[in-house]
């Protein structure tokens, strides 16, 4: 027997053709605690936690006796305040100028003038003081709510107004990022196309940014771009797109003409027939449509204009179009009419045609048997067959469904 050992190597190795992993990565070793280690752990953590609250609890004692001390040099104020004080920065920038010597002459003459006004001011009893600021309480509060809430008119004043004002709480949010931690981002776009500003966007780490391309796949500038289309666009909301706004206008004008059809049957019918009608509603229950304001009787599902389901909403709402119960007399006479019409079509279409006679005699009877039998149906006060009546008795076009046999 040959011994294949020796020539092992020459030997072709037909390779799987499923996929092998090329790279491996050596699973991370798990290191289980103990059960003592565990509580170990837990007690160590525990005693840090009280150590930090003993020494926060220092902290807080050496400024409250500061705070002590304040209330013995300034007794006009409590200790609670002087402690907050202390912890507390104010969180607007101030900003300070060089005083001019305007400022200087303004400040003696307003503190001069001060005294005057303060001294006569004094001098009036309660009922004075009421009846000379009478009337200028309310010019006061209507002064200041023009001055807070008033819209610019001027689009000038209005980009000034809004740079001077995004600057300064810029600079407070920065500020207060820098004191406490917290990222910020402000995005600011105009609400009207005759302002000036142009989207303002403040991002107080970069990391916010990164998360606008994370969550929206988009930069900040893009977004507030898009958000000043939006707001500049003027789209009160998502109704008003006018695919939603037709589809809601086609399910209340459905509602409308099922609600109509009950209170003229007086059964709470399940459903309104668009397709045979005459079968469905007339015969069973003795309702026709009148002034149907479209030249085709279709639902309003299946109406591709706005304007024309408008119409038929408006006629319903305003009584032009409307369901009419026939009386007794109607109905049986519309029954007869029906009847005659449907025999006489059954006739035209069951007679074979005879071939001693030529075919256009054949083709011309039908119509003048249609004819006949619709003149016997004028003469009722209802003669539409199809139980619709367009407006002015103009004809309507109903959709028909033959029935099986």
């Amino acid at each position: 027997m040959l011994d294949l050992s020796r020539h092992q190597r020459y030997i072709k190795v037909t390779k799987s053709s499923s996929r092998t992993p090329w790279h491996h990565c050596m699973k991370r070793k798990a290191w289980l605690r103990t059960e003592a280690k565990k509580k170990a752990l837990a007690e160590k953590c525990k005693a840090h936690k009280g150590a930090y609250k003993d020494a926060l609890a220092d902290a807080q004692d050496l400024v409250m006796q500061e705070a002590v001390k304040l209330r013995e040099q300034f007794p006009d104020r409590t200790i609670e305040y002087h402690f907050e004080a202390i912890l507390q920065r104010t969180h607007t920038k101030q900003k300070s100028r060089k005083p001019t010597r305007w400022n200087t002459f303004l400040h003696s003459k307003a503190t001069e003038v001060g005294r005057e006004i303060a001294e006569k001011w004094n001098a009036m009893s309660q009922q004075e003081k009421i009846d000379v600021t009478k009337d200028l309480m309310e010019d006061l509060e209507e002064h200041r709510n023009n001055k807070s809430l008033t819209n610019h008119n001027v689009p000038i004043s209005a980009f000034h107004d809004i740079r001077a004002m995004l600057d300064s709480v810029t600079q407070t949010l920065a500020n207060l990022s820098v004191r406490t931690g917290c990222h910020t981002a402000l995005i600011t776009v105009r609400g009207d196309l005759d302002h000036y500003n142009h989207p303002y966007v403040y991002l107080s780490d970069d990391r916010v940014g990164d998360f606008f391309q994370l969550a929206l796949k988009e930069t900040p500038s893009n977004f507030a771009t898009r958000l000043e289309g939006y707001c500049t666009s003027g789209v009160t909301g998502v109704i008003s797109n006018y695919k939603k706004s037709f589809l809601q206008l086609k399910s209340k004008t459905s509602a409308l003409i099922l609600d109509k059809l009950r209170d003229a049957t007086q059964v709470p019918i399940s459903r309104m027939y668009y397709v045979n009608f005459d079968e469905n509603i007339t015969a069973q229950h003795g309702v026709v449509l009148e002034n149907w304001p479209l030249k085709k009787f279709a639902s309003p599902g299946d109406i591709g204009s706005m304007v024309e389901v408008k119409t038929v909403y408006n006629g319903f709402m305003s009584g032009a179009t409307k369901f009419r119960k026939l009386m007794a007399a109607e109905w049986q006479e519309w029954e007869e009419a029906r009847f005659n019409l449907e025999h006489t079509d059954e006739g035209d279409t069951s007679s074979p045609a005879s071939t001693s006679q030529p075919v256009h005699a054949e083709t011309e009877s039908a119509p003048i048997q249609r004819k006949r039998a619709h003149d016997q149906v004028d003469s009722g006060v209802m003669h539409i067959i199809s139980g619709i009546s367009g407006m002015g008795g103009e004809e309507v076009s109903v959709a028909r469904k033959s029935r099986k046999t």
